[in-house]
């Protein structure tokens, strides 16, 4: 399977101030930048191929691996990012591929390989969630933001596996998502207004259901081949280190921190 990393995250102050730049990809974090050590995990996840979809001044950070590295310059949102990623590898629409975001410092290839050894062969989204209770294990007193279900409590990964054809049939409803991906609240809405003509039979109780923490996760996969023709693959058990991305400054130091306190992770 081949990757996408995409490394275009750009970081506002008070962010930027504490990391001393405003590309994610090139904060440094115990000796090393975040797309640094997110194409070592990459490699050591077996992957042969990367693209890696940024800003161009990353070019010159790139640092020099087995695995092959595509560069494509970023573009104006996520989606957009992800389908420059797919042309420059030149997947099929059949093809499967992992998508990876650059701003998770833990993120280990052992971890990136297990969510890619959960995909089924004909999944053609597969969406990572990692219980609240083994991140807190691994990270305690870190940042972090749960959501509740009828299973528990789960955090998303940022870390996914796709299939191209699904990528490009659901490219507006995509986009919306993209756009909306930093709220709960704002993702539930945008679904609704996607699926309005399932709206009483389905996206109201949906909707009442997730606003309650009554929502089954294990429903999700039904759901999703029914309103979108898609089969949806729920991989439960995603590694902490794939739920623990950077969006704030204290997000930066308690990761800086706990990369200081665990040298195994340095690279």
């Amino acid at each position: 399977m081949d990757a996408i990393l995409i490394a275009g995250g750009r970081a506002h102050a008070p962010l930027s101030e504490v990391a001393g730049h405003s590309v994610k990809g090139l904060f440094s974090l115990h000796g090393a930048t975040l797309i640094t050590r997110a194409l070592h995990a990459l490699q050591q996840s077996g992957v042969e191929r990367i693209a890696v979809v940024g800003s161009e001044l990353l070019l010159h950070a790139l640092p020099s691996l087995d695995a092959e590295i595509l560069f494509a310059v970023e573009g104006s949102e996520p989606i957009d990012n992800l389908l420059r990623g797919v042309e420059r590898l030149g997947l099929p629409s059949e093809a499967q591929f992992l998508h990876c975001a650059v701003d998770l410092p833990m993120a280990t290839g052992r971890a990136l390989c297990e969510l890619m050894r959960a995909a089924p062969p004909d999944a053609d989204v597969v969406v990572g969630w990692t219980p609240e209770s083994a991140f807190v294990q691994m990270f305690p007193g870190a940042p972090y933001t749960a959501l509740q279900f009828a299973e528990g409590r789960f955090l998303t990964a940022s870390a996914s596996v796709m299939r191209v054809g699904f990528l490009e049939a659901q490219l507006p409803l995509l986009r919306r998502l993209a756009a909306a991906r930093k709220s709960a609240g704002k993702v539930a809405l945008t679904l609704l207004r996607a699926f309005h003509y399932h709206l009483a039979t389905t996206g109201m109780p949906l909707a009442a259901r997730f606003f309650t923490g009554r929502l089954a996760l294990a429903s999700l996969p039904s759901i999703a081949q029914r309103l979108l023709g898609a089969r949806l693959h729920l991989y439960l058990n995603a590694a902490p280190e794939l739920a623990y991305d950077i969006d704030a400054d204290e997000d930066y130091r308690y990761a800086q921190a706990w990369l200081q306190a665990h040298s195994r992770y340095t690279l």
